[in-house]
């Protein structure tokens, strides 16, 4: 006696195709008579997904109507075609004889398979395809089981355009930026050139003038010559000086997207130790305590990492806390295939509102007080990202700041 029905309707494609595996290997008789369930399994199927049954040679046996919906063919157009008839073209030759070389060796078939309809439009299904053996092992029938993913596959298609664009805009925007920073170059250097020479020549006017009795008894010349056109040289030179630093880092900014990576496993306890050794003069000076600890390898271009671990340390001796003495603190461990990094000292800290602010370009935490582009950690952050890396930051001011890096590990760091 057979027990109450199973209610299908609340079953997942795969626990139906599950089930039919179970049916057709006979292990289980299921709590109805095999001949009853698979009626309700295909009733399940048809509610649920497009699917099609064929016979051994792929001739269509059944279409339900779903699949008769999406490829715009009635069932009797269906019904004796193999699914040629549907085919778009878009797969290559060795596509299906991959897909009939694995249902014909008795196991099930998973991909996504780009179809026409009849009346040309093309539409995307994801695909199950589950042989029916023989007594002797061979496939009598196949019954394809299709899920309709084309607006996925749309999104997908647009989401790479609008990828591809991004790059190519972005592409044009770092030439731009590279050509305008180079051109404007040589303007500038004849602004501050002639500049300086102004300068010369007013004190020169002003000596030569100083023991005429017309300049003595001229108090508004006085003021041109010694206040009114020195004043106006120093803002010129100033704003000179600050056009200058923002077109050198425009273009070490442009310069990262034009050069070459060299990937390779690199040893980051040798490079911490090289880069110490290049900075010992300014941790003398300052005083602090650099302490690396044995680091992973990881994967990376060599000079470019060495360019970020380099502008990290130098950012933490630029802001330790007068108040106490500084110790930089270099760790690192490897978690789910990546290798990260630790740079953490006891600095004057970031506040919560620069935070999110000292990735961007020229954001500068103390202008006044500090030197500097305000382009080392953006520069850090763009290295990082063209080798599917990451920074970011943790801070408190008057506690110090903790600098993160993380890398793709090596295999052997993987394993």
């Amino acid at each position: 006696m057979f027990t109450a029905m199973a209610d299908y309707s609340k079953w997942t494609k795969e626990q139906l195709i599950e089930r039919l595996k179970a049916l057709d290997a006979g292990s289980d008789s299921g709590p109805l008579a095999p001949v009853k369930e698979l009626q309700e399994l295909k009733a399940a199927l048809d509610a649920h997904s497009i699917v099609a049954i064929t016979d051994a040679r792929g001739r269509i046996t059944y279409a339900n109507d779903k699949f008769c919906e999406l490829s715009k063919y009635s069932r009797d157009e269906l019904i004796g075609q193999d699914h040629r008839i549907i085919n778009s073209g878009y797969h290559p030759r060795e596509f299906f004889n991959h897909l009939w070389t694995t249902i014909g060796s008795g196991n099930v078939w998973k991909g996504d398979l780009r179809n026409r309809a009849k009346d040309g439009s093309i539409y995307w299904v994801a695909t199950t395809i589950f042989p029916f053996l023989d007594a002797n092992g061979k496939p009598q029938q196949y019954i394809a089981i299709r899920t309709d993913i084309t607006q996925r596959k749309r999104d997908e298609e647009q989401l790479e355009q609008l990828a591809q664009s991004l790059a190519e805009k972005n592409k044009e925007l770092e030439t731009i930026v590279y050509v305008a920073s180079h051109d404007l170059r040589s303007p500038l250097v004849n602004i501050q050139g002639f500049s300086k020479e102004l300068s010369v020549s007013c004190r020169h006017l002003q000596s030569l003038l100083g023991s005429a009795n017309g300049f003595q008894s001229s108090p508004e010349l006085r003021m041109i010559l010694n206040e009114d056109i020195p004043e106006a040289l120093d803002f010129i030179q100033a704003g000179v000086t600050k056009i200058d630093i923002l077109l050198s880092g425009f273009l070490r900014f442009s310069r990262l997207g034009r050069a070459a990576l060299k990937i390779e496993p690199l040893d980051m306890s040798g490079m911490l130790a090289s880069i110490a050794q290049t900075m010992e003069f300014q941790l003398k000076q300052s005083g602090a305590i650099l302490r690396l600890n044995p680091l992973p390898e990881c994967l990376g271009d060599a000079i470019l990492v060495n360019q970020v671990f380099s502008n990290l340390l130098d950012n933490a001796l630029k802001y330790l806390d007068p108040n106490r003495a500084g110790v930089i603190e270099v760790s690192g461990n490897v978690e789910n295939g990546r290798s990260n990094f630790r740079v953490k000292d006891n600095g004057i800290g970031i506040a919560a509102e620069h935070q999110a602010k000292v990735f961007e370009i020229f954001h500068r935490l103390n202008p006044k007080t500090t030197s500097g582009e305000g382009l080392g950690l953006t520069i850090a952050q763009r290295i990082l990202e063209r080798q599917d890396g990451k920074i970011w930051v943790e801070s408190k001011p008057d506690s110090g700041s903790s600098f993160f890096v993380s890398l793709p590990a090596t295999v052997r760091n993987k394993e």
